[in-house]
C-alpha cells in the first residue's frame, strides 16, 4: 500500500523561494500548499491538517518564531510538525526555533535536496521514497 502523500504548508514571503520549495516537494510526490497571507494560515491548518508547516522567521508584520509559539499555544499544531527556515543561522536563533517547537531548522539559501531529505527522514520515509 502506498503511503499517504505528505502535505506541507509553506509560509514563505519570497515568491521565488516559495516556488522553488514547491517544485522540490512535488518532485518527491509531496503535496505542497502555499499560504500567501498570515491571516489565512489558521484556516489552512484546520482545513488541510498538514503533516508539516514550513515557516520563515521573517514574515511581513510578524516574527515566524512568535507565530509558531502562538499556533502551538492555540492548539493549531497538535498534529503538524514545524520546520523553520531563516537567512540567519545563529545558534541563538536555532535554539529559539527549537524552544518554539520546531522539529528542524534550515538556513537559506536552501539546499532543496537537503530540505527534502530532512522531511523524508522526519517522517521515516527516506528509504521508501528513494
Amino acid at each position: 500500500m502506498t503511503p499517504k502523500k505528505l502535505t506541507v504548508l509553506i509560509l514563505e514571503p519570497n515568491i521565488l523561494q516559495c516556488n522553488l520549495i514547491k517544485m522540490a516537494l512535488q518532485r518527491y510526490d509531496m503535496q505542497p500548499l502555499v499560504c500567501e497571507e498570515i491571516a489565512t494560515l489558521r484556516d489552512l491548518l484546520v482545513q488541510h491538517i498538514p503533516e508539516l508547516l514550513l515557516v520563515d522567521t521573517h514574515l511581513p508584520g510578524q516574527n515566524g518564531l512568535d507565530l509558531v509559539k502562538e499556533l502551538y499555544a492555540e492548539g493549531f499544531l497538535n498534529r503538524t510538525k514545524v520546520f523553520i527556515i531563516s537567512s540567519l543561522g545563529y545558534q541563538e536563533i536555532v535554539q529559539k526555533a527549537v524552544k518554539a517547537g520546531a522539529s528542524d531548522f534550515l538556513v537559506k539559501p536552501l539546499d532543496m535536496d537537503l530540505l527534502v531529505t530532512r522531511i523524508l527522514r522526519l517522517f521515516n520515509r527516506l528509504g521508501k521514497e528513494e
